[in-house]
């Protein structure tokens, strides 16, 4: 009997290390699949770097997040799978070197022949801008009745303006002379010591801009027009840089799912540009 019952126990305890060695290999085996897929799940997600300038409140350096547009294309980008990183330098620079190249893309800008010839546009923006002209109420005490850049020549009006913004193309189409500054901060001080008549800037970031650079109680000197123009802004992405095109493509075809859609429903632009093209008025 003591033998038998040896036996018994010896066969149980081989059985037992068997399982025991099989729950082992079965863990250990786990862990390895996992360790495998690790490398795969951390690796870096492709980053895209954007050329911008200066804009406040919708691109700034000096806020969290970098402003109400900036934060619009992260939110876009990162839930396209990707990472951004933002270099500012003067809008002129940041234009042109996206379009040789040395950038994937740059924002926010309005549509314009010009630029559709160097750049790609995508269907979807990211922002409506609505674009006032800014004056002096002691210069103008009645007021100025403008809603069209093609008035400023018949009033003999002399705008000032920033170098590579919107209104450059229109100055040229009317033949109105401008004085054309490298910052809109410069533009402003040209405004408001009467170097020019008028500056055409979109409404909220005119506003600001005043507040920032001439001082809170500028605001109480100053008046706007009606809008002269109302344009969808848009990323513009490099026909030249490796990413350029297929981010183009992966933004719109991002937009147009549920999950873009509730986006651009947030940032109230839902409307494809060919649908809502840039007209002045």
């Amino acid at each position: 009997m003591g033998k038998r019952r040896t036996g018994v126990i010896a066969r149980w305890l081989v059985m037992l290390l068997q399982i025991i060695w099989g729950m082992v290999w079965g863990i250990s085996g786990a862990v390895a699949r996992e360790g495998n897929a690790g490398p795969e799940r951390s690796q870096p997600k492709p980053e895209v770097l954007f050329a911008v300038g200066e804009w406040p409140p919708m691109i700034t350096e000096n806020t969290p997040g970098f402003g109400i547009h900036t934060m619009r294309v992260t939110e876009a980008f990162v839930a396209m799978g990707y990472r951004v990183r933002y270099i500012f330098l003067p809008w002129r620079r940041a234009y042109e070197l996206t379009a040789k190249g040395e950038y994937a893309a740059t924002f926010s800008w309005i549509r314009t022949p010009e630029r559709a010839a160097e750049i790609i546009y995508p269907d979807h923006p990211v922002a409506r801008a609505y674009q006032k002209g800014f004056y002096k109420k002691s210069r103008f005490p009645d007021g100025l009745d403008i809603d069209q850049i093609a008035d400023l020549d018949p009033l003999g009006l002399r705008p000032v303006g920033v170098a590579s913004y919107w209104y450059e193309v229109e100055f040229r189409r009317y033949g109105i002379d401008a004085d054309i500054v490298s910052t809109s901060e410069a533009a402003w001080r040209f405004l408001d010591v009467g170097r020019a008549d008028i500056f055409f800037e979109e409404e909220q970031v005119g506003w600001q801009d005043m507040k920032r650079i001439l001082g809170e109680e500028a605001v109480a000197n100053y008046a706007t027009t009606q809008p002269v123009q109302s344009d969808d802004m848009f990323i513009l992405f490099s026909r030249n840089h490796p990413m350029g095109p297929a981010l183009r493509d992966a933004f719109d075809r991002f937009l147009d799912t549920p999950n873009g859609q509730s986006m651009c429903r947030r940032w109230g632009v839902c409307i494809k540009s060919d649908e809502n093209k840039s007209v002045p008025n």
